[in-house]
């Protein structure tokens, strides 16, 4: 209906992407109704983003940071961690070579794993020079809630999700235009 139900005014050095869930709060709040999606630009689908929408049960049709800053396939010459797959059951990666990486350290603070490829795998590897440029190996970061994580960005990938964001597309444009004529 094109009516904003809540608004935040930061300093222009704040990244707006991590004031989603706030925003969530105080629509809710102002509406008196609960939120079932949120629709937003890529620069809302952050991990923080999706995990948030999880935890309070809503759909986020946002399309992922990530992909859209061009973060699959190779980056920079190398492999990113999208190449690699994840066995649930044996708590590893296989590489593009079928190499196992296996769990290394725990990152609390970041809520992250890193697996690592043996030493002596990559040291003689043919495509190492896609892979790493370490000399310790390749490594790859799982985050400690990497399905969820993946089930949201499923979901922003879905075609109600698309739909919805073309949709956002149109009434926030005009939202934008409206206040920026009226000051």
């Amino acid at each position: 209906y094109e009516v904003i139900t809540a608004a935040e005014v930061t300093p222009g050095d704040v990244n707006e992407a991590h004031m989603m869930v706030g925003l969530i709060d105080s629509h809710q709040q102002n509406t008196e109704t609960s939120v079932e999606t949120v629709v937003a630009d890529s620069k809302y689908g952050t991990i923080e983003n999706y995990l948030g929408c999880w935890d309070r049960g809503i759909r986020a049709h946002i399309p992922d940071l990530k992909e859209a800053q061009g973060r699959s396939g190779l980056r920079g010459g190398i492999f990113s961690d999208d190449v690699f797959i994840y066995d649930k059951q044996t708590d590893t990666y296989t590489c593009p070579v079928g190499k196992k990486l296996k769990p290394k350290s725990l990152h609390v603070s970041r809520q992250s794993i890193d697996y690592a490829a043996s030493k002596s795998d990559c040291r003689v590897c043919d495509l190492r020079s896609q892979c790493t440029r370490n000399k310790a190996g390749r490594t790859v970061k799982r985050h400690l809630r990497q399905e969820e994580i993946n089930y949201m960005r499923a979901i922003s990938k879905t075609t109600l999700s698309k739909i919805d964001i073309r949709t956002r597309q149109h009434l926030m444009e005009r939202s934008f235009a409206r206040a920026k004529r009226y000051g």
